[in-house]
């Protein structure tokens, strides 16, 4: 005899679909991305990032290894299937990317015009929704939340030949130089008022699209990114790795301070080798991921970014 929670229960799957409602063990486990890093795959994320989750690489501000880990895992996706990389430092450098092996034909880049936060995370949110199954998210430093001044905003983004936007003049060049008088200067990266509600439904789209979503971002971080983070990995820097007075790399350790998928607690130290040629004929090198914890080192095709 049908009981008032058969009967809603047959409604809902009427109006919605058998999926919306399943039994607890019938959920199985976290389902993962393999990130091609063993101290990553097999220590601190076990199997590698969620799926459908959002993960978060914090440091304080200054040299971390933070965004040279987002860059070499994007780069990694970008061999594999279409990545997008949401741009909020406006540092990128599609040559670093190329060196690190990168498919830049399946990196969709986005740098938001006015440089709002919340800007970004609606077009990330429009990408994902339309079946984008990797995202990187590079959020800038503690001082993006200081006020911003009407004089701060910074050259306009162009289109590369790579098709990845790059800043339209060099630091070093002429004022005005690579500018285009037919487009507004581009604003410095900021949070602004909504974004926090941006980052929620855009945590909800990774969610049902089943996506892998990764954060770079200094602290202090933002309450609201804290709490939308299933995974935190915080990333210190242990020093630089020189051999005869060149810098070879970024030592790094990493510490899960908070996971929703794994033991928290767990540490492990790794060497972020940055590309460099070794000599005249040589083709420049990919970095190399060398576990500092086992003293092994791991020539795995994921190579990191700085």
């Amino acid at each position: 005899m049908p009981t008032p929670l058969s009967e809603a229960l047959a409604t809902l799957r009427r109006r919605h679909g058998d999926a919306v409602i399943r039994s607890g063990d019938s959920l199985g486990g976290i389902e993962a991305w393999p990130t091609g890093i063993p101290i990553l795959d097999h220590r601190l994320t076990p199997g590698g990032l969620p799926v459908g989750r959002v993960s978060l690489l914090a440091a304080a501000p200054g040299a971390s290894g933070r965004l040279t880990l987002l860059q070499a895992l994007t780069a990694t996706a970008s061999r594999e299937r279409v990545a997008v990389y949401l741009d909020l430092v406006g540092s990128l450098d599609p040559g670093f990317l190329a060196d690190l092996g990168a498919d830049l034909t399946s990196l969709l880049v986005i740098q938001p015009p006015s440089g709002r936060w919340g800007e970004g995370f609606s077009m990330a949110r429009s990408l994902v929704v339309a079946g984008t199954p990797w995202l990187a998210v590079a959020l800038p430093g503690a001082d993006s939340l200081a006020p911003v001044r009407p004089d701060t905003a910074t050259p306009v983004v162009q289109p590369s030949a790579a098709g990845i936007a790059t800043p339209g003049a060099s630091p070093l060049a002429p004022s005005g130089a690579g500018e285009s008088p037919r487009e507004p200067r581009r604003s410095r990266p900021r949070p602004d008022s909504g974004w926090e509600h941006r980052l929620s439904t855009l945590v909800e789209s990774v969610s049902t699209r089943r996506a892998v979503c990764l954060v770079s971002a200094a602290a202090p971080l933002p309450p609201a990114l804290g709490y939308a983070a299933s995974l935190t990995l915080e990333c210190a820097a242990d020093g630089w790795e020189e051999a005869h007075g060149d810098v070879l790399g970024l030592r790094t350790r990493l510490t899960v301070v908070k996971s929703k998928v794994s033991t928290p607690g767990e540490t492990a130290a790794m060497l972020l080798r940055y590309p460099r040629p070794f000599a005249a004929a040589e083709a420049v090198g990919r970095p190399a991921v060398v576990d500092l914890t086992l003293t092994t080192e791991v020539d795995n095709s994921l190579e990191v970014a700085g």
